[in-house]
C-alpha cells in the first residue's frame, strides 16, 4: 500500500509540474507576441491598418448596387400623308399642253407635187453621151489604157500630157482613139512590137520624149515606158497611139 501511495504522489507531482510549465509558456507567448510582430491582436488595432487604393476601389465597386439598364425604346414610324403630287390624275387624263404654234406661210402652201412629176424623165440609152464608157462584163474583154507623154528623159506627172484610151467599143479622151485601137489590135496590145512606119525620115536632133502606158488589155496588165530621141521618132514608131 505504501508503494502505491508513493507512485500516486509521484504522478501528481509530474502533472503539477507539467501544468505549471504549460501555463508559464502560454503567459510568455502572450506577453512576447505583440512585441515581436508589431501587430495588435485586438479588433481596434486591426481596423487602423491602411488599406491599399486598389483594394478600396474593388470593395466600393462590389458594395455599389448594380446599374439598371434602360429598356430599348420602340420607335413607331407613321406613314407620310399623301402630298399634292400623289393626288394628280394619271397622264392619260391630263389636259395636253398648249402649243404656241401659229400658222405660217409655209403651212398655207399647197402640197408639193409627187417626185415623179418634179423630175424629168431619164433620157433613153440611145441619147446618152457616146464618150461615156459603157459597163463591161468581165476583165477578160477589157481594153483600157492610160497614156502619157512627158518632154525629157524621166516621167513627170506635172509636165506630162495624158489621155484615156478605151477600145471595143472605142471611147475615152484620146483624139484619135479609133486609129490607136486599130494599131494596138494588130500587135495584141504589145507596145514593144510596134515598128517605125516606112518612108518617114527624122532629124538627128536630140529632144527626148518619155511615154508611158498602163492599164488592161484582154485581161492582161500592161506596163510600158520608153524614151524616144525626139517627137518625130516617137510618131513614126507609135503612129497615132501617143498623138494627143
Amino acid at each position: 500500500m505504501s508503494r502505491l501511495r508513493c507512485l500516486a504522489a509521484a504522478g501528481l507531482v509530474l502533472l503539477s509540474s507539467a501544468a505549471l510549465t504549460t501555463a508559464t509558456a502560454t503567459a510568455a507567448t502572450a506577453t512576447a507576441g505583440p512585441r515581436e510582430t508589431g501587430v495588435s491582436s485586438t479588433p481596434e488595432a486591426a481596423s487602423l491598418k491602411p488599406v491599399p487604393p486598389r483594394v478600396q476601389r474593388t470593395r466600393q465597386r462590389n458594395a455599389a448596387p448594380p446599374r439598371r439598364r434602360r429598356p430599348w425604346k420602340t420607335i413607331r414610324i407613321e406613314p407620310a400623308a399623301p402630298s399634292a403630287t400623289d393626288q394628280r390624275p394619271p397622264a392619260s387624263r391630263q389636259r395636253p399642253p398648249a402649243t404656241d404654234h401659229r400658222p405660217t406661210a409655209t403651212d398655207q402652201r399647197p402640197p408639193a407635187a409627187p417626185v415623179a412629176q418634179q423630175r424629168p424623165a431619164v433620157a433613153p440609152q440611145s441619147m446618152a453621151d457616146p464618150r461615156r464608157p459603157a459597163p463591161l462584163l468581165s476583165p477578160e474583154n477589157m481594153r483600157v489604157l492610160v497614156l502619157t507623154a512627158t518632154p525629157g528623159e524621166q516621167f513627170s506627172a506635172a509636165a506630162s500630157r495624158s489621155a484615156l484610151l478605151v477600145c471595143d467599143p472605142t471611147r475615152g479622151s484620146h483624139p484619135q482613139g479609133a486609129q490607136a485601137c486599130g494599131q494596138l489590135s494588130v500587135v495584141n496590145g504589145e507596145f514593144t512590137a510596134l515598128r517605125p512606119l516606112p518612108g518617114v525620115a527624122c532629124t538627128m536632133q536630140y529632144d527626148p520624149v518619155t511615154v508611158t502606158a498602163s492599164g488592161i488589155w484582154d485581161g492582161r496588165t500592161v506596163r510600158y515606158q520608153h524614151t524616144f530621141g525626139n517627137s518625130c521618132v516617137m510618131r513614126s514608131t507609135t503612129g497615132s497611139v501617143f498623138a494627143f
